[in-house]
């Protein structure tokens, strides 16, 4: 046997020897008035109490042995010390139990045993203890004093040095720094620093360092300046303003590691702060090591969070205090909801400080239009739905609250009412206390659809801007942009403005407008009916009136005919095809089914469905047709029945072929 296994012999031997010494002396040691952690200076109080407990064991228990100023030590096989047990006065029973007088046990840590820091030490006011399995049980004031800091209370706890945990069915209070937890029943694994809340555990934490807001607070933009800090407050008075409060139905398990302590709430999680509040399925919480102050939290499954008017949920939200931001996400669509914004996305960031929210990912927002700013219906439109907006895209969406303006990008749709737009990028702006919109840019494969009708339904073009100020929509393309009705008609500009409030339409530039008829195809025959207008300056259109009016150097050609003018006007039928085209000035028309017949005039009437036109001028106007010049007040040229006539007094003349090419 070598000389270490003698030593661990010893060990034993010499503390049972300890023992018979003290009590054959009967002499307790006096106490230090400077004590060790855990121990306290007895007051009379709890003289008096302990002298009631020790009558109580004489009366109940048979006593063998009693030892005053219990301390015990154990070790382990390597002769380090495990754990040391203290107390004020100990009974030996007959039963092999010990019965102990404000029991003290001091755990060392298993890595560094010499480290006081890391020592855990329960105390209580009465305690039981196994001679033969060393085990414990404590009762009456149990105190668990996990750092210098953290602090268990409990009414009775099980001790079980095999494993180095301790356990508790008892209601319990946790206190550490700016945290109070309580709950009903605890475990605790002494040797990993491991602490389980069986149920019902509830957390209340200081508001000033532990901050779990996710959302924006309305009012305190980049631009807001703070209160100044009111000097007569003191720190508690701080913590005190504000606390954030968790709940749960299920196990709390507390972890702790070199860098962070780690707290998992289970089962109807509810963290409240403020206005804010957070369900879930589960909630895991990082504090700091050294401040304990919360760095991250995650809460997950089946979230859902409040704070006064918006809703989020989601299958996870984590909040990260470095950045001041929180990640809600959700494998199928997650939800940010306020009563006039509403963001559907798999993921949502949200910075606090900055008033920002980013979506990386596709998603969609809808917008209700403020209620304030819209006209008052009428009684047979009381039930008629406010214009939504709502905005859907592919790529990723940018919404900065100070600014008032969001980006999207990467096939973007918006639908408002009977109008959508699709396109590559989009800029928005609203109001500064709403979100009604303020304008919008689009730019990059932009198509619009207008199911309302009238003049066109779909137009394409680069780029298209809006602004709620002149209630204005302008489109732009490079040659130029286009509008479409369907396959019949077709409108191409530079630069296509539409007024919403005067339902007009003002195409800039050079342009054209090309109509075959509703419900014809593009074959040789169209080419006979379809009507084609081209312009150098300008058309103006109103939805009104039906009107149409083309400016400088206008062009008007259908099948065989054409007539050209400075200002030609043109109206539509109750079928929404062009019916009628005026004219005035420099008036000329040509007809190749009349015999390549010619007008000149000052006024030119074209009835389409009728295809024929009345041609006037001041003071004649002028007929040509086969070598010869009618001259008359009104000339009328019949298409439909192939011939000419004239009202007014006419006179002829003859020109010859080069006088007349000259003429031209």
């Amino acid at each position: 046997m070598t000389t270490r296994r003698y030593i661990f012999l010893s060990i034993p031997i010499i503390c049972f020897i300890t023992i018979i010494i003290s009590v054959i002396l009967s002499k307790p040691k006096s106490k230090s008035p400077v004590e060790k952690p855990g121990e306290s200076i007895v007051s009379s109080e709890n003289s008096l109490k302990n002298k009631r407990i020790i009558d109580d064991i004489r009366k109940s228990e048979k006593i063998t042995q009693t030892v005053d100023g219990l301390f015990l030590p154990n070790y382990d096989k390597e002769g380090n010390e495990t754990y040391t047990m203290r107390g004020k006065n100990t009974f030996l029973l007959e039963n092999d139990k010990y019965k102990i007088i404000e029991p003290e046990i001091e755990l060392m840590d298993d890595e560094d045993p010499g480290d006081e820091a890391k020592r855990v030490i329960i105390t209580s006011d009465i305690g039981e203890m196994d001679k033969i399995s060393n085990e414990g049980y404590l009762s009456d004031n149990v105190v668990v004093h996990l750092d210098k800091e953290t602090r268990l209370y409990t009414e009775n706890m099980q001790y079980s040095p095999g494993n180095k945990s301790v356990h508790t069915d008892e209601f319990v209070t946790i206190t550490g720094t700016g945290l109070v937890i309580t709950g009903k029943g605890c475990e605790v694994d002494l040797a990993n620093r491991k602490m389980w809340i069986i149920k019902d555990a509830e957390m209340e934490m200081d508001g000033v360092k532990n901050d779990l807001f996710f959302m924006y607070e309305e009012g305190l933009g980049q631009g807001h300046v703070p209160e100044a800090p009111d000097m007569g407050k003191t720190v508690e008075d701080e913590k005190t303003e504000e606390k954030t409060i968790i709940r749960s139905n299920g196990p709390l398990v507390f972890d702790r590691d070199a860098d962070f302590h780690v707290m998992t709430f289970n089962d109807n999680v509810e963290a409240a702060k403020g206005s804010t509040t957070v369900f879930s399925d589960k909630l895991v919480i990082f504090l700091d090591a050294e401040t304990k102050v919360t760095k991250q939290a995650i809460a997950s499954g089946n979230v859902l969070a409040s704070q006064g008017s918006k809703i989020a949920k989601g299958d996870t939200l984590s909040w990260d205090a470095n950045t001041q931001s929180a990640i809600l996400e959700d494998a199928k669509k997650a939800e940010f909801i306020r009563d006039d914004l509403s963001i559907y996305a798999a993921k949502m960031i949200f910075y606090k400080n900055a008033n920002k929210i980013d979506v990386p990912c596709a998603g969609s927002l809808r917008i209700k239009p403020n209620e304030k700013n819209i006209p008052e219906k009428k009684t047979a439109d009381a039930d008629a739905k406010y214009e939504m907006i709502n905005v859907k895209w592919e790529g990723k969406m940018n919404y900065m609250g100070d600014a008032r303006e969001a980006i999207f990008e990467e096939n973007i749709e918006v639908r408002r009412d009977d109008s959508l737009l699709r396109c590559d990028y989009l800029y928005v702006t609203f109001n500064d206390n709403n979100y009604d919109l303020k304008s919008f840019d689009a730019k990059d494969k932009v198509h619009i659809v207008d199911k309302k009708g009238g003049l066109w339904n779909e137009a394409v073009g680069d780029q298209v801007a809006w602004d709620a100020q002149s209630n204005a929509t302008v489109l732009y393309g490079t040659p130029f942009a286009i509008l479409r009705e369907g396959n019949t008609r077709q409108i191409i500009s530079p630069k296509v403005t539409f007024f919403e409030n005067e339902e007009k339409i003002l195409c800039e530039g050079k342009g054209s407008l090309y109509e075959i008829g509703k419900g014809m195809n593009r074959t040789e025959e169209t080419d006979k009916t379809g009507i084609k207008v081209t312009w150098l300056k300008k058309m103006e259109y109103d939805s009104v009136i039906k009107k149409a009016g083309f400016f400088e150097e206008v062009l008007v050609s259908q099948s065989g005919q054409r007539l050209s003018g400075d200002q030609i006007d043109a109206y539509m039928g109750a079928n929404g095809e062009i019916s009628k085209i005026i004219t005035a000035g420099n008036v000329y028309f040509y007809s190749e089914d009349l015999g390549g017949s010619e007008g000149f005039g000052t006024f030119f009437t074209w009835d389409l469905p009728k295809n024929m036109g009345v041609l006037t001028g001041s003071p004649k106007a002028e007929l040509r047709k086969e070598g010869s010049r009618t001259f008359s007040e009104k000339v009328y040229f019949n298409m439909a029945e192939g011939r000419i006539t004239w009202e007014g007094r006419p006179h002829w003349q003859l020109i010859s072929k080069e006088a007349g090419n000259a003429d031209k």
